[in-house]
Formats: C-alpha cells, sequence, structure tokens
C-alpha cells in the first residue's frame, strides 16, 4: 500500500522499479502460459467443447456413458472363452461363469450407492466418478493375464457401473410422459455399445487380441468421462457440500409395487446374462464357430435389438401400458426357451440356434423397459426426491439376477447338459409371473392398466394396485 512505502527527504515516495528490468526500462512481458496456467489456446479450446457440449439434449452424457459402459461388456463376453482358451484354462465354462458373475456381483453391491449418491450430491457427479472406474479398470482387464486376476479387476470394475446414475439423471430432465421414449433412447444407447463392440472383437481382435480390444474399451470410456465433464449440470444448484433431503424411500421399498418391480428385474437381469453367457460358449462348443464368427453373431443380435429399442417397445408401451406389456413378454418369451431345450430344434444349426437366442432376448427386453419405468413412477409416487434411490435398488435386483446367471447357467450347461440353462430359464419364467399373481397385480392391473401417453396417465401407471387416486399428487415436489 501506498502508505507503507518509504518516503524521501522531501516527503515524496520515490520512483518505482518497473517489473521485470531497470528503472527507465518497460516491464518485460511474460510469455502466455508463464504464469503456471494453461495456454490460452488450450482454455479457448475447452471453453468451444464446453459450449458444444451445451447445445447437445441434457440426457446425452447419461446416454455416452451408457454406451461406454456396455461397449466394455461386450467386448469382454464373446472373447473371453477364447482369451480363456489361449492362456490355457481348461474348464472354460466354470471360469467364464465365475468371471462374469464377479462383475455383476459387485454392481449388487454398488448400485444402491449409486443411486443414493445420485440423489442427494447429483448425478453428474455420481457419474462422473463410474466412469473414471470404468476407464481404470477396463485397461487393467487387458493386462490380467491368468483367471484369478480377471475374477478380481472385473470385480473392480462392476463396482462402477455407471447405469443407475445414468437413469436418476434422465429421469430429472425428461417429463413423465416421455418416460416410454426416453427408455427407448436409453436402451438405444446400449444396444450401440453392443454393435459397435462386437464389430471391434469382430474386426480387431485377430490382429491385436484380447489385450487391443480392452484397451479400447478403455479408450471409449475416456470419451465419454469428458464428454460428462464438459456437459453442463442439469440439476438445480444448492449449497457447496450440502445434500439434497430425500425422504420416503424405506416406505416405497415395502410397496406391492416395488416388489413386482424387484421380481422383473432379477428376471430380466437372469435372462439377458443367460442369453449373453451361453451364446459364445455354444457356438463354439456345438457349432466350431471361431471368435470373428461370434463377435458378428452379437452384432446380429444387437441389430435386431435396436429396433426393439427404438420402435416397437416404446410403441407397445404406450398403447399396451407396463403391465400388459409385461405380461405379453413373459409368456411369449416361454416359446424360444423350449425351442432351445428341444435338442433337434438347438442342434440343426449355429444359425438357428442363434436366432432362437435372438428371440429369447428380445422379448425380455420387452419386459425390462416398462419393469425400469415402474421404479420411476414409485419414486415420483412415494418419495421426496428419492427416485435415483428407488431406481437404485430396483436394479440391484436386475444386478443380482445378472450375478447369478453366467456362474448358474454355464454350470448347468457343463454338467447336466445343453438343454439345462432353457428349462432353469422357464423355471423363473414362472416364477415371476407367480409373483405378480400372489402380490395382487394380475390380473387386476391386466384389466385396469392406462398406458403411458400422458403425465396423469404415466404418474398413476403402476399404481392402482395400492388404491392411488388417478390424479398427480399436488404436494409431491418431484412431479
Amino acid at each position: 500500500p501506498p502508505s507503507k512505502r518509504p518516503t524521501m527527504a522531501s516527503g515524496r515516495q520515490p520512483p518505482q522499479m518497473p517489473t521485470g528490468g531497470r528503472m527507465g526500462e518497460r516491464p518485460m512481458e511474460s510469455p502466455p502460459g508463464a504464469e503456471g496456467g494453461p495456454p490460452p489456446m488450450l482454455i479457448d479450446s475447452l471453453k468451444a467443447a464446453q459450449g458444444a457440449c451445451s447445445r447437445i439434449p441434457p440426457e446425452s452424457s447419461a446416454l455416452a456413458c451408457t454406451f461406454a459402459d456396455y461397449f466394455g461388456l461386450c467386448v469382454l463376453a464373446p472373447t473371453l472363452p477364447f482369451y480363456l482358451e489361449e492362456i490355457g484354462v481348461t474348464d472354460l465354462e466354470l471360469w467364464m461363469g465365475i468371471i462374469l458373475s464377479a462383475q455383476f456381483a459387485a454392481i449388487v453391491i454398488s448400485n444402491p450407492a449409486w443411486g443414493i449418491m445420485a440423489d442427494r450430491y447429483g448425478a453428474k457427479l455420481a457419474l462422473l466418478l463410474t466412469m473414471l472406474g470404468d476407464t481404470v479398470f477396463f485397461g487393467v482387464t487387458a493386462a490380467a493375464t491368468t483367471p484369478p486376476s480377471l475374477v478380481v479387476v472385473r470385480f473392480l470394475a462392476g463396482l462402477f457401473s455407471p447405469l443407475v446414475p445414468a437413469l436418476a439423471l434422465i429421469f430429472k430432465v425428461v417429463p413423465a410422459e416421455r418416460t416410454n421414449k426416453a427408455l427407448g433412447t436409453y436402451s438405444l444407447a446400449i444396444c450401440a455399445g453392443y454393435v459397435l463392440g462386437s464389430a471391434i472383437v469382430g474386426a480387431l481382435y485377430d490382429r491385436f487380441g484380447f489385450a487391443g480390444v480392452q484397451t479400447t474399451a478403455a479408450f471409449v470410456a475416456v470419451l465419454a468421462a469428458a464428454f460428462t465433464l464438459l456437459s453442463p449440470s442439469v440439476e438445480a444448484p444448492r449449497a457447496a457440500g450440502v445434500p439434497v433431503k430425500v425422504s420416503g424411500v424405506g416406505a416405497a421399498l415395502q410397496t406391492p409395487a416395488f416388489l413386482v418391480f424387484a421380481a422383473t428385474q432379477f428376471y430380466t437381469g437372469f435372462a439377458m446374462n443367460l442369453g449373453f453367457s451361453v451364446l459364445p460358449i455354444a457356438l463354439r462348443a456345438e457349432f466350431g464357430w471361431n471368435v470373428t464368427q461370434v463377435g458378428f453373431a452379437f452384432l446380429a443380435l444387437a441389430g435386431a435389438l435396436a429396433f426393439q429399442f427404438i420402435y416397437a417397445v416404446p410403441t407397445l408401451m404406450s398403447k399396451l401400458g407396463i403391465e400388459r406389456l409385461i405380461a405379453l413378454a413373459l409368456l411369449v418369451v416361454l416359446l424360444p426357451s423350449a425351442l432351445l431345450a428341444s435338442p433337434p430344434v438347438r442342434e440343426y444349426s449355429g444359425v438357428l440356434f442363434s436366432a432362437l437366442v435372438l428371440f429369447h432376448v428380445s422379448f425380455m427386453t420387452a419386459a425390462q423397459l416398462p419393469a425400469i419405468a415402474r421404479g420411476r413412477f414409485i419414486g415420483m409416487r412415494h418419495t421426496q426426491n428419492g427416485t435415483g434411490a428407488v431406481t437404485g435398488a430396483g436394479r440391484t435386483f436386475f444386478a443380482l439376477g445378472q450375478a447369478v446367471a453366467p456362474a448358474v447357467s454355464l454350470v448347468a450347461y457343463s454338467r447336466l447338459g445343453p438343454a439345462a440353462p432353457w428349462i432353469m430359464h422357464i423355471l423363473v419364467v414362472l416364477a415371476t409371473i407367480a409373483v405378480h399373481v400372489l402380490a395382487g397385480v394380475w390380473p387386476m392391473e391386466l384389466r385396469t392398466h392406462p398406458p403411458i401417453s400422458s403425465p396423469a396417465t404415466a404418474t398413476v401407471a403402476v399404481l392402482a394396485v395400492e388404491g392411488a387416486p388417478a390424479s398427480l399428487p399436488a404436494t409431491n415436489s418431484s412431479v
């Protein structure tokens, strides 16, 4: 400060030395970035990227992370039996089941925590943390060279599944009446991950091997994390470090609607991973297909699912409603399972076998999307700011089905015969139908359930069983 400067005898302050030179010289100009900050060009590039991201729909970051996660899964599942054989493993079915089940067991553990974190501290932060974990452990997978190390690495990767934060973010920005279309887009991101992951396997595995395709998955995760970081926040601002108040979650988890939500989520997770686990093993063992052929079988499967996700399931959910579509899917999916359990049909050709598995997975997804919609509406009706926690709890049952399916189905395949997994699937379908009937949802909901075509009908879509009024509750701030 001037008052602290020394003064001359006359009382005037002495001339000040310019910065960077002798008295009388012009100050030396520092080059850009010399003060320790980033170069201006880098700052401008980051601002331009953030500006471009801000013009993209706010749920896009959730879709990008979902795509990256399923891309990583799809470059693992079809290549795993071939890689295990390359490193000298003889009991392929057992180790493949253990490795995949370990990943989904970790998802069972972590899903509730990510749902709570998304509600309390923001879905974007939860998404960023999960994608950082995916990046690290997808990359470490490339360096794993023994079955036990693969079990550990994939378990750690499962702890960072971004799917619950992704759904929480989507539910924050998409109106209730657009739930069916939003879930169709979300599932399309899943399908795109399968398509490109399968294409990478078919195109690159022979040249770059297991490590090459896993490194590609880590790179895709990095891109998704960067996109999420640059995307604008979609949540209301709050004081730093202060969590959002969440209430009513415990009551929501005790409702009959949540019971059938959990049962359907478990079934869809079980059915999905049963198909994806048995398909590469059976094509290799029964029909002699190589890794490229298996990769393109997954590609065809993903292409068919794209039609389901983009058009068929959202349209049927709008016209039939949640319960009728789930009932239709559970009944129709029994047909491909019965055919796959029949040796003359299953053993006819690898192409027919793949087509039947495609049929099986297609009708499983017809139950999956309306089951996810259930979670949103339960959270809206019973909680304050708790939709993420309810979704996370439901997805825990989905992950539990995913965790059980690989180990159980592949052990059954190797010990009891190729028909055993499909007989097991039929029993799980029948058990899921029984839960709906015992909970009182069916047949009543099949008669009265409205389609999802407006905010009002969307909000009460799964609540008639609890006597909820056919209108939006005026005091529910989340609506």
